[in-house]
């Protein structure tokens, strides 16, 4: 029987929250994106038992998901940015601020709705998406368990 286990990347520790305005927050993604992970898991032993019995494991280019497999002293086998999680966008508004997370909320509504200033559109993420899955099943053909780390597209 063939398995493909998707695994999300370890929580990235990021410690600046204070409100900011839409014009910081493409800043705000680029520290987010730079951070290292919090070395915590839940079930860490389920973890190192899924990566011990992988025959593959694929990450994402970001380095949450690379850092995820290296604490275990793993080396991923492919690092592909097909994996990437979907994009953010942003914009220069400096109308209002608000907390990150606020911010990440209310652009990823309006990037379901089409806007995508500074990134990737929904349709693109899309055509990624299917880019992905397409490599997943050539990978199928040649390996019986992949672990992939990363995050939803």
């Amino acid at each position: 029987m063939k398995k493909i286990i998707l695994l999300r990347h370890g929580e990235v520790d990021i410690k600046e929250n204070k409100n900011i305005l839409a014009n910081q927050l493409g800043r705000w993604i680029i520290k987010y994106d730079n951070e290292y992970i919090i070395y915590k898991f839940s079930s860490k032993k389920k973890i190192k038992n899924l990566f011990d019995d992988a025959d593959i494991l694929i990450c994402s280019s970001q380095k949450r998901s690379i850092q995820s497999v290296e604490i275990f002293g793993k080396t991923p086998f492919e690092i592909n940015s097909v994996f990437n999680e979907a994009q953010l966008p942003y914009a220069s508004w400096a109308l209002l601020k608000l907390p990150p997370k606020i911010w990440l909320i209310f652009f990823r509504v309006l990037w379901f709705f089409g806007y995508s200033q500074n990134c990737e559109s929904f349709k693109e993420t899309k055509q990624r998406a299917k880019k992905a899955t397409k490599r997943l099943l050539q990978l199928s053909k040649r390996y019986k368990t992949i672990v992939l780390v990363g995050h939803e597209l």
